[in-house]
C-alpha cells in the first residue's frame, strides 16, 4: 500500500526522536483502544514503519521496540500509560504538519482491521485533542 504523498512529505520533514515517539504512542493508543492489539493492527504498524524506512525516515527496529514498550505499559496500567502517551503527543501540538502526520498514522492503525469501533473512535478523538487537532477534519 502506498503512502499518500502529502503524508509522506510531512513525515519526511520530521525525522527526530520526538516524532518517532509520538507516532508510536498514537499507534499504541489506537491499537490498544479496545483492550487488545489485533494481528492486523500490528501488521499495519509494521507496514507503516516499512514505508517510513523505505523513504529513510526512521529506524524501524527502534520504532517497534517503542511500540511494544508502549503496549506493555498500556497492558500494565492503562490509565497511567494513556496519560504518559498523550503527553508525548502534546509535544507535537505546536507543529501542525507533524501533528497531522501523527494523526494520519493513528488513523491508519485504527482502520487496520476495517472496523472503527466506538473505543477506537473515542481514542482517536482524544489523540487529536492532544495534538491540538479537530478529529472531524479526518472524517
Amino acid at each position: 500500500m502506498r503512502m499518500p504523498d502529502f503524508i509522506r512529505d510531512r513525515i519526511e520533514r520530521h525525522q527526530d526522536d520526538t516524532f518517532l515517539k509520538a507516532a508510536m504512542a498514537a499507534s499504541a493508543l489506537t491499537a490498544y483502544a479496545d483492550g487488545t492489539v489485533s494481528v492486523s493492527e500490528r501488521f499495519k504498524v509494521d507496514e507503516i514503519l516499512e514505508r517510513l524506512e523505505r523513504i529513510h525516515i526512521q529506524n524501524s527496529r527502534k520504532a517497534i521496540e517503542k511500540f511494544e514498550e508502549f503496549i506493555g505499559a498500556l497492558e500494565d496500567d492503562t490509565e497511567a500509560a494513556e496519560q504518559v502517551l498523550l503527553g508525548k503527543l502534546k509535544r507535537m501540538a505546536g507543529d501542525k504538519d507533524a501533528a497531522e502526520a501523527v494523526a494520519h498514522i493513528a488513523l491508519e492503525v485504527v482502520h487496520a482491521d476495517a472496523y472503527f469501533n466506538r473505543a477506537e473512535r473515542l481514542q482517536f478523538e482524544e489523540i487529536c485533542g492532544a495534538l491540538g487537532l479537530d478529529s472531524k477534519a479526518f472524517a
